[in-house]
Protein backbone atom coordinates (compact mmCIF):
# COMPACT_ATOMS: atom_id res chain seq x y z
CA UNK A 1 0.00 0.00 0.00
CA UNK A 2 1.27 3.47 -0.92
CA UNK A 3 2.03 5.81 1.93
CA UNK A 4 -0.58 8.47 2.39
CA UNK A 5 0.38 12.13 2.47
CA UNK A 6 -0.93 14.60 4.90
CA UNK A 7 -3.43 17.15 3.38
CA UNK A 8 -1.27 20.07 4.57
CA UNK A 9 1.69 18.70 2.56
CA UNK A 10 -0.29 19.06 -0.71
CA UNK A 11 -1.08 22.68 0.15
CA UNK A 12 2.60 23.37 0.88
CA UNK A 13 3.61 21.95 -2.52
CA UNK A 14 1.03 24.10 -4.30
CA UNK A 15 2.18 27.16 -2.35
CA UNK A 16 5.85 26.47 -3.23
CA UNK A 17 4.98 26.02 -6.92
CA UNK A 18 2.98 29.26 -6.93
CA UNK A 19 5.80 31.12 -5.13
CA UNK A 20 8.34 29.75 -7.61
CA UNK A 21 6.15 30.86 -10.54
CA UNK A 22 5.75 34.40 -9.15
CA UNK A 23 9.50 34.60 -8.44
CA UNK A 24 10.31 33.39 -11.97
CA UNK A 25 8.01 36.00 -13.55
CA UNK A 26 9.44 38.76 -11.38
CA UNK A 27 13.06 37.86 -12.10
CA UNK A 28 12.51 37.40 -15.82
CA UNK A 29 11.11 40.92 -16.02
CA UNK A 30 14.41 42.21 -14.57
CA UNK A 31 16.30 41.40 -17.73
CA UNK A 32 19.85 42.69 -18.13
CA UNK A 33 19.01 44.13 -21.56
CA UNK A 34 19.01 47.91 -21.56
CA UNK A 35 16.06 49.62 -23.12
CA UNK A 36 17.17 52.11 -25.74
CA UNK A 37 15.37 55.42 -25.71
CA UNK A 38 14.94 57.11 -29.01
CA UNK A 39 15.64 60.80 -28.59
CA UNK A 40 15.99 63.46 -31.22
CA UNK A 41 19.40 65.03 -31.20
CA UNK A 42 18.97 67.61 -33.92
CA UNK A 43 16.25 68.55 -36.32
CA UNK A 44 16.28 66.31 -39.37
CA UNK A 45 14.68 69.24 -41.15
CA UNK A 46 18.05 70.99 -41.19
CA UNK A 47 19.08 68.57 -43.94
CA UNK A 48 16.11 69.18 -46.25
CA UNK A 49 15.65 72.00 -48.76
CA UNK A 50 13.62 74.90 -47.35
CA UNK A 51 12.01 78.14 -48.53
CA UNK A 52 12.39 81.54 -46.85
CA UNK A 53 10.83 84.68 -48.33
CA UNK A 54 10.23 82.89 -51.63
CA UNK A 55 13.82 81.66 -52.02
CA UNK A 56 14.58 77.92 -51.96
CA UNK A 57 17.78 76.86 -50.15
CA UNK A 58 19.50 73.48 -50.55
CA UNK A 59 21.63 72.50 -47.53
CA UNK A 60 24.96 70.92 -48.43
CA UNK A 61 25.73 67.33 -47.56
CA UNK A 62 29.50 67.94 -47.48
CA UNK A 63 31.88 70.27 -45.64
CA UNK A 64 33.83 71.68 -48.61
CA UNK A 65 33.16 75.41 -48.38
CA UNK A 66 35.16 78.61 -48.68
CA UNK A 67 33.66 81.98 -49.59
CA UNK A 68 34.23 85.71 -49.30
CA UNK A 69 31.32 87.99 -48.49
CA UNK A 70 29.78 90.14 -45.79
CA UNK A 71 29.12 89.10 -42.21
CA UNK A 72 26.75 90.69 -39.74
CA UNK A 73 25.98 89.73 -36.16
CA UNK A 74 22.91 88.93 -34.13
CA UNK A 75 22.36 88.84 -30.41
CA UNK A 76 19.69 90.67 -28.44
CA UNK A 77 16.59 89.73 -30.43
CA UNK A 78 17.44 86.04 -30.74
CA UNK A 79 19.04 85.37 -27.34
CA UNK A 80 17.38 82.36 -25.69
CA UNK A 81 15.37 81.37 -28.76
CA UNK A 82 15.73 77.93 -30.38
CA UNK A 83 18.13 77.65 -33.30
CA UNK A 84 17.49 75.53 -36.40
CA UNK A 85 19.03 72.59 -34.53
CA UNK A 86 16.70 73.04 -31.55
CA UNK A 87 19.39 74.30 -29.16
CA UNK A 88 18.97 77.69 -27.53
CA UNK A 89 20.89 80.59 -29.04
CA UNK A 90 23.37 82.25 -26.67
CA UNK A 91 24.73 85.58 -27.88
CA UNK A 92 27.83 85.07 -25.72
CA UNK A 93 28.93 81.80 -27.34
CA UNK A 94 31.02 81.44 -30.49
CA UNK A 95 28.29 80.38 -32.92
CA UNK A 96 27.04 81.38 -36.34
CA UNK A 97 24.19 80.99 -38.82
CA UNK A 98 24.66 79.92 -42.43
CA UNK A 99 22.12 79.24 -45.16
CA UNK A 100 23.41 75.94 -46.53
CA UNK A 101 26.27 74.44 -44.51
CA UNK A 102 25.48 71.13 -42.79
CA UNK A 103 24.41 71.64 -39.19
CA UNK A 104 26.49 71.62 -37.13
CA UNK A 105 29.67 72.73 -38.91
CA UNK A 106 32.88 74.31 -37.68
CA UNK A 107 34.17 77.30 -39.65
CA UNK A 108 36.95 79.84 -39.43
CA UNK A 109 35.74 83.37 -40.06
CA UNK A 110 38.44 85.90 -40.96
CA UNK A 111 37.73 89.63 -40.88
CA UNK A 112 39.42 90.81 -44.09
CA UNK A 113 39.54 94.42 -42.84
CA UNK A 114 41.70 93.75 -39.77
CA UNK A 115 42.98 90.14 -40.19
CA UNK A 116 41.33 88.81 -37.00
CA UNK A 117 40.13 85.19 -37.10
CA UNK A 118 37.80 83.15 -34.94
CA UNK A 119 36.58 79.54 -35.03
CA UNK A 120 32.78 79.20 -34.80
CA UNK A 121 30.17 76.47 -34.55
CA UNK A 122 27.47 76.90 -37.20
CA UNK A 123 24.24 75.73 -35.55
CA UNK A 124 21.55 77.90 -37.15
CA UNK A 125 20.18 79.01 -40.51
CA UNK A 126 20.52 82.52 -41.89
CA UNK A 127 21.09 85.32 -42.77
CA UNK A 128 17.87 86.03 -44.60
CA UNK A 129 18.10 89.78 -45.11
CA UNK A 130 17.28 91.36 -48.46
CA UNK A 131 20.95 91.78 -49.38
CA UNK A 132 22.66 88.85 -51.09
CA UNK A 133 26.10 89.98 -49.96
CA UNK A 134 25.75 88.58 -46.44
CA UNK A 135 27.01 85.01 -46.28
CA UNK A 136 27.07 84.44 -42.52
CA UNK A 137 25.63 85.84 -39.29
CA UNK A 138 27.84 85.51 -36.22
CA UNK A 139 26.98 85.77 -32.54
CA UNK A 140 27.55 89.01 -30.66
CA UNK A 141 30.61 87.53 -28.92
CA UNK A 142 32.14 86.47 -32.25
CA UNK A 143 31.57 89.98 -33.65
CA UNK A 144 33.40 91.42 -30.64
CA UNK A 145 36.38 89.11 -31.19
CA UNK A 146 36.42 89.86 -34.92
CA UNK A 147 36.31 93.60 -34.17
CA UNK A 148 33.13 94.67 -35.95
CA UNK A 149 30.44 94.67 -33.28
CA UNK A 150 30.04 98.48 -33.29
CA UNK A 151 30.14 98.73 -37.09
CA UNK A 152 27.55 95.93 -37.48
CA UNK A 153 29.01 94.23 -40.56
CA UNK A 154 32.34 93.53 -42.27
CA UNK A 155 33.91 91.74 -45.22
CA UNK A 156 34.94 88.19 -44.25
CA UNK A 157 36.33 84.94 -45.56
CA UNK A 158 34.50 81.85 -44.29
CA UNK A 159 36.28 78.49 -44.47
CA UNK A 160 34.71 75.25 -43.28
CA UNK A 161 36.87 72.77 -41.35
CA UNK A 162 35.74 69.28 -42.49
CA UNK A 163 37.38 67.10 -39.80
CA UNK A 164 36.33 69.34 -36.93
CA UNK A 165 32.83 69.60 -38.39
CA UNK A 166 32.48 65.80 -38.44
CA UNK A 167 33.64 65.59 -34.82
CA UNK A 168 31.20 68.35 -33.84
CA UNK A 169 28.38 66.50 -35.60
CA UNK A 170 29.11 63.35 -33.60
CA UNK A 171 29.27 65.26 -30.31
CA UNK A 172 26.15 67.24 -31.15
CA UNK A 173 24.10 64.08 -31.61
CA UNK A 174 24.89 62.96 -28.05
CA UNK A 175 23.18 65.92 -26.40
CA UNK A 176 19.38 65.86 -26.61
CA UNK A 177 17.77 69.19 -27.41
CA UNK A 178 14.81 70.72 -25.68
CA UNK A 179 11.95 72.49 -27.43
CA UNK A 180 10.66 73.92 -24.13
CA UNK A 181 10.69 77.69 -23.79
CA UNK A 182 11.95 79.48 -20.71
Amino acid sequence: MAPQTHPMENDNRKCRKFTFLILYIFLSSCSSEKKIRTQKYWHAGTERPYVIKGVRYYPQTHYQYSAIGVSSWYGYDCHGRPTATGRRFDKNKLTAAHRTLPLPSVVVVENLENGKKVKLLVNDRGPFAKTDRRIIDVSQRAAELLGFRKKGFTKVRVTCLPKESQIAALQYKRIPYSRKRK
